[in-house]
């Protein structure tokens, strides 16, 4: 399938579930060919669909929603699943430009995401992508529930991708948390921040059950080992016999 394709069928797919891909109202499909963002069901890190019971999902393309009450704050615009809240917020001095991203000229920006409902599963993964352009994240002090990340890997980068800025920087950033039980109160909440000159142009947060892992080979006894070396013995033994005959 090729990246038009796959573009056309994203598109359909998202105005069919809201869960489905970005709107890419700005910028690339992250989730084309070749750029950073997966789905939890094609990702290395999931092992879910987005839409299961007991996970949750929402996505954030531009940042001037209007349906989340409260200065500075929007809820997820692209898409959510079984979530009792979704909202992201900003720091004063941030706003949403023209393209829809978040951006700051001159003051430091911070962000807080909540994405809160009931994940039925006794190991949890709580996995964060983020996009930007120009001035990356302060990809060292994101934290989860005040959790250092588990894993954290920049999944794409163009130092030079075409944006209606000009060329910028273009980072999409992957970071999960491998947690041994849910958030007590249902509540998951990324805080994350960078330098001025940041555009926040997506955001995805999605949370599961982590894939149970193969067993490990269990060790043989001693006894099993010590016949098994004798057994090879024996063969060496009767093979030198035989081209000595």
């Amino acid at each position: 399938m090729n990246v038009v394709t796959k573009l056309t069928l994203s598109t359909a797919l998202s105005v069919v579930s809201g869960l489905a891909t970005a709107d890419i109202t700005n910028g690339p499909n992250p989730y084309a060919a070749g750029y950073g963002f997966d789905t939890p069901q094609q990702a290395t890190w999931g092992g879910w669909t987005r839409g299961d019971a007991g996970t949750l999902h929402a996505e954030w393309d531009t940042f001037d929603d209007a349906s989340y009450a409260g200065l500075r704050t929007a809820a997820a615009d692209v898409g959510s699943a079984n979530t009792s809240n979704a909202y992201i917020s900003w720091s004063p001095g941030t706003f949403a430009a023209g393209t829809g991203n978040l951006y700051s000229f001159s003051v430091p920006q911070s962000y807080q995401v909540e994405v809160a409902g009931s994940v039925v599963a006794e190991l949890i993964r709580a996995v964060l992508q983020v996009e930007t352009w120009g001035t990356q994240l302060d990809y060292s002090a994101i934290k989860m529930n005040g959790l250092t990340p588990t894993y954290s890997a920049t999944q794409f980068s163009d130092p030079n991708y075409e944006s209606t800025f000009g060329k910028v920087d273009l980072v999409q950033h992957l970071i999960y948390w491998d947690l041994n039980q849910p958030s007590a109160n249902g509540k998951y909440l990324f805080n994350f921040g960078s330098g001025p000159h940041s555009s926040l142009g997506q955001v995805a947060v999605d949370i599961g059950a982590i894939a149970s892992s193969v067993p490990a080979p269990v060790p043989l006894p001693a006894a099993v080992w010590f016949m098994g070396s004798a057994m090879l013995g024996l063969l060496g033994f009767n093979k030198q016999n035989k081209f000595a005959a």
